[in-house]
């Protein structure tokens, strides 16, 4: 494990094995002094690599959590409410800010549909 994730597995947060069954995966993207993460998402199971829906990356804009926010609405203009996985991969990039501090980062993420665990945190 590299130095960043290391960091973030001993505050606690989930790190996803080599061999885990994800349902959605991406990138998030996190800017210092930024209000908003934006997250690119794909769905990564077998029915949709079969249907040829595993190469759409569908791209969130995900506000930046504070302290007891929760993650319930999207940042764009309309306020869309975010997916389950989504308020996930939220909450889990709360966690990696506090665990790392707030620097540019490129998050990898998995979500098996009840947990979002990170794959990778690197310097952006």
């Amino acid at each position: 494990m590299d130095d960043l994730l290391t960091r973030c597995a001993h505050r606690g947060i989930q790190v996803a094995p080599r061999s885990d069954a994800a349902v959605h995966a991406g990138t998030a993207v996190l800017r210092r002094g930024t209000v908003v993460d934006e997250v690119r998402s794909r769905e990564v199971t077998v029915a949709a690599a079969i249907a040829g829906a595993a190469d759409d990356v569908r791209v969130l804009q995900v506000p930046r959590l504070r302290r007891w926010q929760r993650p319930h609405r999207g940042a764009d203009a309309w306020r869309t409410p975010l997916p389950p996985w989504a308020m996930r991969v939220a909450k889990v990039l709360r966690a990696v800010r506090r665990a790392v501090g707030d620097v540019d980062l490129l998050v990898d993420w998995a979500d098996d549909g009840r947990t979002c665990r990170l794959v990778s945190v690197r310097r952006a």
